[in-house]
């Protein structure tokens, strides 16, 4: 199994990297490697079964989109190939969209892949507690991002979010689940800190197991962060 890791240079927030840390201990005999930002993704050349791009900011999205954009065409057929599992956290699901608004009015071009955009606020931060459902699991984690997210349809969402607030204020879904496109704005780490879903990961690649490392400690984590968010005065932000 190969696994590649995008521009890890650049993609360094919110310690998101944990979530890859944490897949080589379920995955030990797989091979990582480390995409940076002026070498070609390996996926557009090379069978890979898992790519991961994690939160950036808002200068290194461009930069990054710089890089991504001459080869659009490339990704997209990987894309819709559909034998890559793509998982992207935090902010690297804003590049799939047709554009990013700054906050000035300007414009960022992205991949367009989707029909969907998104609209900086800085220098307002959103943060909220999160707890969703993805299937017949309940995620938990939180946001902290400057953007918003927009067009994305119930059916190509990545959750529905039960408490906190979806990929905009006016929106109950969150995140972004099209072939084998996995991107959400949860942070956590997402695979750390919810280990129904790593399962869910792990049989995507075939690699499904009974257990998981630490899965003990992660569940008794897990259910008290649950006991936490069932609180009746619990502030989401």
């Amino acid at each position: 199994m190969k696994i590649e890791i995008l521009y890890p240079e650049l993609c360094t927030l919110y310690g998101d990297k944990g979530n890859m840390q944490y897949l080589k201990l379920c995955l030990p005999d797989a091979e990582f490697v480390e995409t940076t930002l002026n070498a070609k993704p390996l996926f557009l050349t090379e069978d890979i079964d898992l790519v991961y791009m994690c939160s950036m900011s808002e200068k290194s999205q461009e930069v990054i989109l710089s890089r991504l954009l001459p080869l659009k065409e490339e990704i997209f057929r990987a894309f819709d190939a559909e034998k890559t599992v793509f998982f992207f956290v935090g902010n690297a699901l804003e590049l799939l969209g047709k554009y990013i608004k700054r906050e000035d009015g300007s414009k960022v071009e992205a991949l367009a892949y989707l029909n969907s955009y998104s609209v900086r606020q800085t220098p307002n931060r959103f943060n909220t507690l999160m707890k969703a459902k993805f299937d017949d699991i309940t995620l938990l984690g939180y946001t902290s991002r400057f953007s918003h997210t927009f067009g994305i349809p119930e059916q190509e969402s990545f959750c529905k979010v039960e408490m906190g607030t979806g990929m905009n204020p006016k929106s109950v879904f969150e995140g972004i689940r099209k072939g084998k496109i996995l991107a959400t704005y949860m942070l956590g780490p997402i695979l750390v800190a919810n280990p129904d879903f790593t399962h869910y990961l792990l049989r995507m690649l075939g690699a499904d197991m009974e257990k998981i490392p630490y899965e003990d400690a992660m569940r008794d984590a897990y259910n008290q962060k649950m006991k936490e968010f069932e609180k009746p005065d619990l502030e989401l932000s």
